[in-house]
């Protein structure tokens, strides 16, 4: 089934999610794209829902790796034009997911540790990632 409807829960629950109140309330975020989805689940974070836009996934925008990936999880299609209604990227992808928000009492800082990394004007933090980890 494809939603073609804007006033499709799923839908406006989306568009909702766009304001910060509604994320703190639900406890959730939109991430959009191939490769911030790709992270998301090579992170085992809480994937709610994966939106895929049917027309974008029939023009091959998405890899058939990705899409027996993603058939794991929670998927609606959309119409395109849905989708470019509640994207926040001119040029999207044609997928996006709703993500719960980690606990960040689980990721609190501990400032009496002495060692800090700081990172400014990184464009790909994932090259990185195995340097930081290592200075853990």
């Amino acid at each position: 089934m494809v939603i073609t409807s804007k006033d499709n829960e799923i839908i406006k629950h989306i568009k909702k999610l766009k304001e910060k109140k509604y994320r703190d309330e639900y406890n959730e975020f939109v991430i959009e794209g191939i490769k911030l989805l790709e992270e998301a689940i090579s992170e085992n974070v809480n994937i709610k829902q994966i939106i895929i836009c049917d027309d974008c996934k029939s023009q091959g925008a998405i890899e058939k790796d990705l899409l027996y990936e993603i058939a794991k999880y929670n998927c609606v299609y959309v119409a395109e034009k849905i989708f470019d209604m509640v994207t926040n990227v001119v040029t999207h992808q044609g997928i996006m997911a709703i993500i719960e928000k980690p606990n960040l009492k689980e990721n609190k800082i501990d400032y009496e540790d002495k060692n800090f990394l700081i990172l400014d004007g990184i464009q790909d933090p994932r090259k990185y990632r195995n340097y930081i980890k290592n200075c853990r």
